[in-house]
């Protein structure tokens, strides 16, 4: 919002500069109508044909004037709106970035979409329109009633403006239910964005298990809170309008009897008596608006709530105050990592997920991890990223605490992929560019080929162009993780941190990717995560981790002869693959 006002703000000063000089053009309307018809009302041959030829051409030459004016503030509100809608979308959508994984697990999608969508165009309303709108009716109301009571008459002007007050009143009132009633709208556009978005995201699992029914009955329910929702909206708005119209049918009947008594009593002229009524009807409009200005308002302000909320958001992983200044970093890091007797709980869990782990990964050597599942492998390698902060002084790259580096340069240093690789529906080669969207063509291929999938690429109709479903629907599970994998070797990281990303694939396609990275990665450094023994046995030092400790470690030599849980994994895996231990 800061931005916004620094940059576009002033832009709102011309608006209403135009905007206030439209209303006063506008309420020249009835004086010069009034003019008109007091010139023509005379005997006849004795109208004074001059000043109603004068009267008429300050009458276009007015209405010109309006066009130009209101053209003129229409597009520095109503486009600076527009701005205001950028800014803060933009600002949302960087929030969102910031904020920790563990947030999204929190929230639900269709939450978020309602506030990207709903509520910033909620906001955009208010700002725009709705400022547009109170700005002209404050000022249109103002000038009109001044001259209604300097140029016609004061009692008149008060009679007939009895019913306003009580116009207000229940434009008020109306306007509390507003509120409510818009919050609940917006609760329930999140529920049934958040039920579609999930629907279409498990579309597969609803056809495989042939729920498509109860996924339709399901909908159906929140669709009816959604239609009763808004027609609650909609009943105050029907009611609204006619009941101003109403009232305000009271100040004209006030208006018509009494001015037309004034008029035959000769107190004031027929021209004065129209242009009364020109005025009163310029009143009716601004007063009428008070209902949408109100309920714009209304809604402006449960949306602004409900977007400060989110601003609000402290992200738990951001920068320390202790952090190094990017310039005093290198570019490139050693990729020389170090865990110190590291113990990790989960906020809310009494049992850590790790517990006194130790590892020093020094460049170019490989070290593997294997466990059970839930034994602490995946929350190792976010704590890596720091999708999570470990605790202080036990995770160090390069020798500097992971706590004391910018969150964007260590993210920088190391290329992560995780289980479950998310890939965008755009084309295989900037699914593969995604990390690292300066290298050639010759370069995306060659991280294809080191992850096995240049010929399977080849094999598509518009080769690496072919573009993917959302989410790589269209491509097996074992192509995803090549395709993840294809896209960490580009970045050519110091670090490489591979989470089981090779599970999907067969044992010759794995030993195939495994060679390429042995001969390619010399330099790097490598931290494997697998459930495969097949996939670490070449690496320099394998742990093995049970309920997040370290209950083995050693090379793959000495862990077979250990005899332990490696051991056992190993020849139950060989057994399988009908070969040996």
């Amino acid at each position: 919002m800061k931005v916004f006002i620094k940059k576009y703000g002033w832009l709102y000063l011309p608006g209403l500069l135009f905007l206030g000089l439209s209303s006063f053009l506008q309420t020249l309307l009835p004086k010069l109508l009034g003019q008109i018809i007091d010139s023509l009302n005379t005997l006849a041959g004795q109208e004074d044909m001059p000043a109603v030829g004068r009267s008429l051409l300050f009458l276009l030459l007015t209405a010109v004037g309006m066009f130009i004016t209101r053209f003129a503030w229409r597009y520095f509100i109503m486009g600076n709106s527009r701005y205001l809608e950028n800014c803060l979308r933009r600002e949302l959508f960087d929030h969102l970035l910031i904020l920790p994984v563990s947030y999204y697990q929190q929230q639900k999608t269709g939450d978020l979409m309602a506030y990207a969508i709903n509520d910033i165009g909620a906001i955009r309303q208010t700002f725009g329109p709705g400022l547009a709108l109170s700005a002209s009716a404050i000022v249109l109301s103002i000038l009109s009633i001044r001259s209604m009571t300097g140029e016609v008459n004061a009692r008149l002007t008060f009679l007939a403006l009895l019913p306003i007050p009580l116009i207000l009143a229940l434009v008020l009132l109306l306007g509390r239910q507003v509120q409510r009633r818009f919050r609940r709208v917006q609760e329930v556009f999140a529920a049934v964005s958040d039920r579609v978005q999930e629907s279409i995201s498990g579309i597969q699992v609803i056809k495989a298990h042939g729920q498509e029914q109860e996924e339709v009955a399901r909908f159906g329910l929140l669709n009816q809170e959604s239609r009763k929702a808004n027609l609650r909206m909609s009943y105050i708005s029907a009611a609204t309008n006619p009941l101003v119209t109403l009232l305000f049918g009271v100040s004209f009947s006030i208006g018509l009897i009494y001015g037309s008594r004034l008029v035959l009593a000769g107190t004031i002229s027929l021209g004065d008596f129209v242009a009364f009524n020109g005025y009163l009807a310029l009143v009716v409009h601004p007063v009428q608006s008070v209902a949408r200005i109100i309920n714009m308002l209304q809604r402006g302000n449960a949306s602004w709530k409900r977007f400060r909320k989110i601003l609000g958001e402290v992200p738990a992983v951001r920068d320390t105050p202790d952090s190094l200044p990017a310039e005093q970093l290198p570019a490139r890091s050693e990729g020389r990592l170090e865990i110190r007797d590291l113990t990790f709980s989960y906020a809310g869990q009494s049992r850590p997920a790790l517990q006194h782990i130790s590892l020093d990964l020094q460049p170019g050597r490989r070290i593997g991890i294997l466990g059970r599942t839930g034994s602490g492998k995946t929350t190792l390698a976010n704590l890596l990223v720091r999708l999570y902060d470990p605790p202080r002084g036990s995770l160090y790259l390069d020798g500097h605490d992971l706590l004391d580096l910018p969150l964007h340069w260590l993210r920088e240093q190391i290329a992560f992929v995780p289980q479950d690789n998310f890939l965008f529906s755009a084309s295989l080669e900037e699914n593969i560019r995604f990390f690292n969207p300066a290298p050639s063509a010759e370069d995306v291929q060659q991280a294809a080929r080191m992850a096995d999938l240049h010929d399977t690429i080849l094999e598509f109709p518009q080769g690496y162009q072919t573009v993917i479903g959302e989410r790589g629907i269209t491509l097996s599970g074992g192509q995803k993780q090549r395709v993840g994998l294809a896209r960490a070797l580009l970045k050519q990281a110091p670090l490489l941190v591979i989470d089981d990303t090779l599970s999907a694939v067969d044992t010759e396609t794995e030993q195939r990717i495994l060679t390429a990275l042995h001969s390619a990665l010399a330099d790097q450094s490598c931290l494997i995560i697998a459930n495969r023994v097949s996939a670490l046995q070449n690496c320099d030092e394998i742990l093995v981790l049970t309920e997040g400790c370290v209950t083995e470690r050693g090379t793959h030599a000495q862990l077979l002869a250990a005899g332990g849980f490696y051991a056992a994994i190993a020849t139950a895996q060989a057994d399988s693959a009908g070969g040996e231990a």
